[in-house]
Protein backbone atom coordinates (compact mmCIF):
# COMPACT_ATOMS: atom_id res chain seq x y z
CA UNK A 1 0.00 0.00 0.00
CA UNK A 2 1.50 3.25 -1.30
CA UNK A 3 0.74 5.39 2.11
CA UNK A 4 2.79 2.68 3.84
CA UNK A 5 5.33 2.40 1.65
CA UNK A 6 5.57 6.29 1.98
CA UNK A 7 5.62 6.69 5.40
CA UNK A 8 8.19 3.75 6.14
CA UNK A 9 10.51 6.15 3.58
CA UNK A 10 9.78 9.14 5.28
CA UNK A 11 10.62 7.75 8.44
CA UNK A 12 14.22 5.94 7.60
CA UNK A 13 15.02 9.65 5.83
CA UNK A 14 13.43 11.85 8.18
CA UNK A 15 11.38 13.31 5.13
CA UNK A 16 8.90 15.49 7.01
CA UNK A 17 7.12 16.73 3.63
CA UNK A 18 6.53 13.01 2.78
CA UNK A 19 5.12 12.45 6.55
CA UNK A 20 2.64 15.72 6.08
CA UNK A 21 1.20 13.91 3.09
CA UNK A 22 1.07 10.76 4.45
CA UNK A 23 -0.93 12.03 7.32
CA UNK A 24 -4.49 13.14 8.19
CA UNK A 25 -5.01 16.64 9.81
CA UNK A 26 -4.97 15.44 13.30
CA UNK A 27 -2.55 12.33 14.41
CA UNK A 28 -3.20 10.40 17.57
CA UNK A 29 0.09 9.55 18.93
CA UNK A 30 0.99 7.05 21.57
CA UNK A 31 4.49 5.76 22.82
CA UNK A 32 4.53 3.27 26.35
CA UNK A 33 4.24 4.97 29.49
CA UNK A 34 3.95 8.49 27.52
CA UNK A 35 0.91 10.75 27.22
CA UNK A 36 -1.21 9.85 23.95
CA UNK A 37 -1.36 12.75 22.49
CA UNK A 38 -3.48 14.31 19.12
CA UNK A 39 -1.40 16.45 17.14
CA UNK A 40 -1.84 18.60 13.72
CA UNK A 41 -0.37 16.70 11.02
CA UNK A 42 2.77 19.43 10.60
CA UNK A 43 3.50 18.76 14.52
CA UNK A 44 3.11 14.62 14.31
CA UNK A 45 5.25 15.04 10.87
CA UNK A 46 8.19 17.46 12.83
CA UNK A 47 8.33 14.45 15.20
CA UNK A 48 8.45 11.65 13.34
CA UNK A 49 11.18 13.40 10.78
CA UNK A 50 13.05 13.39 13.83
CA UNK A 51 13.52 9.41 14.26
CA UNK A 52 16.08 8.84 11.74
CA UNK A 53 18.19 11.77 12.96
CA UNK A 54 18.26 10.22 16.64
CA UNK A 55 18.48 6.63 15.25
CA UNK A 56 20.89 6.91 11.93
CA UNK A 57 20.27 3.81 9.59
CA UNK A 58 17.41 2.76 11.36
CA UNK A 59 15.46 0.86 8.58
CA UNK A 60 12.10 -1.07 8.18
CA UNK A 61 12.31 -5.15 7.51
CA UNK A 62 8.80 -5.92 7.88
CA UNK A 63 5.42 -4.80 7.08
CA UNK A 64 2.38 -6.51 7.42
CA UNK A 65 -1.47 -5.70 7.46
CA UNK A 66 -3.13 -6.57 10.75
CA UNK A 67 -6.20 -6.20 9.31
CA UNK A 68 -9.48 -3.24 10.01
CA UNK A 69 -7.04 -0.26 8.47
CA UNK A 70 -4.23 -1.53 10.66
CA UNK A 71 -0.67 -1.94 9.72
CA UNK A 72 2.96 -3.20 12.03
CA UNK A 73 6.20 -1.73 10.73
CA UNK A 74 9.16 -3.03 12.09
CA UNK A 75 11.90 -1.04 12.65
CA UNK A 76 15.74 -1.70 13.37
CA UNK A 77 18.29 0.73 14.10
CA UNK A 78 20.92 1.71 16.76
CA UNK A 79 21.45 4.07 19.07
CA UNK A 80 24.85 4.95 21.12
CA UNK A 81 25.86 1.72 19.25
CA UNK A 82 23.10 -0.19 21.16
CA UNK A 83 20.22 -1.98 18.98
CA UNK A 84 17.01 -0.43 18.97
CA UNK A 85 13.87 -2.34 17.52
CA UNK A 86 10.70 -0.49 17.11
CA UNK A 87 7.28 -1.23 15.72
CA UNK A 88 4.60 1.29 14.58
CA UNK A 89 1.12 0.01 14.75
CA UNK A 90 -0.65 2.35 12.07
CA UNK A 91 -3.93 2.92 11.28
CA UNK A 92 -5.60 4.67 8.68
CA UNK A 93 -8.74 6.44 8.12
CA UNK A 94 -11.57 6.53 5.49
CA UNK A 95 -9.49 8.58 2.76
CA UNK A 96 -6.22 6.38 3.32
CA UNK A 97 -4.25 8.85 5.33
CA UNK A 98 -2.90 8.13 8.54
CA UNK A 99 -4.74 8.89 12.00
CA UNK A 100 -3.42 6.57 14.64
CA UNK A 101 0.05 5.70 15.97
CA UNK A 102 1.28 3.56 18.57
CA UNK A 103 5.19 3.49 18.99
CA UNK A 104 7.12 0.56 21.04
CA UNK A 105 10.41 0.01 21.66
CA UNK A 106 12.98 -2.55 22.91
CA UNK A 107 15.25 -2.56 24.68
CA UNK A 108 13.81 -0.71 27.79
CA UNK A 109 16.80 0.95 28.52
CA UNK A 110 17.49 2.10 24.87
CA UNK A 111 14.05 3.05 23.98
CA UNK A 112 14.49 5.38 27.29
CA UNK A 113 17.55 6.88 26.02
CA UNK A 114 15.81 7.30 22.98
CA UNK A 115 13.04 9.24 24.48
CA UNK A 116 15.61 11.59 26.12
CA UNK A 117 17.46 12.57 23.17
CA UNK A 118 14.52 12.81 20.69
CA UNK A 119 12.84 15.08 23.32
CA UNK A 120 15.85 16.87 23.30
CA UNK A 121 15.67 17.25 19.61
CA UNK A 122 12.86 19.10 19.91
CA UNK A 123 13.53 21.75 22.69
CA UNK A 124 13.57 24.56 20.97
CA UNK A 125 16.88 26.61 20.54
CA UNK A 126 17.79 28.48 23.00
Amino acid sequence: MKVIENYKMAIENSDENLLKEVFASQVRVEVPAGPSVDHPASTASYILSQVAKTAPGIRCDLTADAGNNWFFLCFEGELESQKLQAIDQVHLNNDGKIDHIIIYMRPIPVAQKFAEVIMQRLQPAR
